[in-house]
């Protein structure tokens, strides 16, 4: 069986069923490793010492270990194909799973956490090519799914981490997504064995000014690295931190941090559903969603700041809700390419762009609360930098170019 074309529009799995069973259970995978550690962090620390350059250090190695996988996943996919780059980041997750579960000191748990972000990193930049590949006549609806249940991948692990901890111990809760990634696996391996002997469609696609001329000339790949960084930086600023905040500005207990995190993670969920049929509808005016997410921004931080003890579930959806940029950046990798090779170049460089930008929101985050003793200052920073960095994205999409085109123009 082939991989699908453009030009023969069908039912969404048919005669593609392993494709998109894998593609949904990657995604189920693909932020256990980030939302299932942060409320743990209390219970890990009783076993061994987690100080604040210790939390922050895990904070950072998220969008680090996510910026490689920008670097390195287009190369390592143009020598050993979509399939075997999926295959491989599953495996780097499984052994990082392991390895956190099994820590001994904060420096194993950061190796384990290293290993499971890097396959993170992988999967993230090889997905919005992978749905172009398989799903190039249902892009919008694919990235919509697997969105949706990426959402489900980092609400979920924050929900349950602390209640199953409680149950088999904090190793036992952390060991469980090991077992979600190996079965992951098993589509995979399938697919690859189904298509080893294929020609790889790439080779011969119009995208060569893409591999001679880098993205960073083109400003719409610059406007999409912006949106999706605005995301990632208050994402991850969150998932570090966002537990320690609650309860020192809101005066909640630690399990309803950990609900409270759930919540931020969970308005994922409707918005990866929602976002990229939008964006696509939108059209020319998507650069409309971007300025309505910094109003979200705007308005919730705001809420943090002066009313923490007044409606503080609501500060953290409206926050969250300002995320909507993170699916809004994947579907722009698609609708601003031209085919799979510059989807792949363009999926690379914006999260290059944006883990770069947000592995320094925790380190930040935790320098700028040990000066001054206060989170206010904290969620001030966060809130100009998600406003002001949206201006220029939301400015150059406006212009309603694609990647190609402007790279050939250069």
């Amino acid at each position: 069986m082939s991989s699908p074309t453009a030009d023969t529009p069908r039912a969404l799995i048919a005669g593609r069923f392993l494709a998109f069973a894998g593609l949904v259970l990657v995604a189920f995978s693909m932020r256990a490793a980030v939302a299932a550690l942060s409320p743990l962090i209390p219970a890990i620390s009783q076993s061994y010492e987690l100080n604040t350059a210790a939390i922050a250090l895990l904070g950072s190695i998220a969008p680090l270990s996510f910026a490689a996988g920008g670097i390195f996943t287009p190369r390592i996919e143009r020598r050993i194909g979509i399939e075997r780059t999926l295959i491989l980041a599953l495996v780097l997750m499984i052994v990082g799973h392991i390895l956190r579960a099994t820590s001994v000191n904060w420096q194993t748990l950061a190796l384990g956490t290293l290993s499971a972000l890097v396959g993170m990193g992988f999967a993230n930049v090889a997905m919005p090519p992978a749905v172009r590949k398989y799903f190039p006549d249902k892009v919008s609806t694919m990235t919509a799914i697997y969105m949706s249940v990426m959402s489900i991948s980092a609400f979920l692990p924050a929900l349950i981490a602390v209640p199953v901890a409680d149950v088999i111990s904090w190793r036992g809760s952390l060991l469980q997504w090991a077992i979600f990634a190996v079965i992951a696996l098993i589509p995979w391996i399938l697919e690859y064995r189904a298509h080893r002997n294929d020609k790889n469609p790439n080779v011969a696609d119009t995208a060569d000014v893409v591999r001679k001329v880098h993205p960073w000339r083109s400003p719409t790949a610059w406007s999409v690295g912006l949106v999706l960084a605005v995301s990632s930086i208050t994402g991850y600023a969150m998932y570090a931190w966002m537990p320690v905040i609650l309860i020192d500005i809101a005066g909640v207990t630690p399990a309803q941090s950990g609900a409270l995190l759930a919540l931020f993670a969970g308005i994922g969920l409707p918005l990866a559903f929602v976002t990229p049929g939008l964006a696509k509808r939108m059209g020319k005016h998507v650069h409309w969603l971007v300025t309505i997410s910094s109003v979200f921004f705007l308005v919730g931080y705001l809420g943090l700041l002066f009313a923490p003890e007044h409606l503080i579930w609501l500060w953290v959806a409206i926050v969250g809700t300002g995320c909507l940029e993170f699916p809004l950046a994947l579907t722009l990798v698609n609708l601003r390419t031209a085919n799979v090779r510059s989807s792949m170049a363009l999926s690379g460089f914006a999260q290059i762009v944006a883990y770069l930008s947000a592995a320094m929101a925790p380190p930040l985050m935790g320098i700028l609360y040990s000066s001054t003793n206060s989170w206010t200052v904290v969620l001030t920073t966060l809130l100009v930098v998600s406003v002001a960095a949206n201006i220029p994205a939301a400015l150059i999409l406006r212009r309603n170019r694609m990647v190609d085109a402007e790279l050939k123009l250069s």
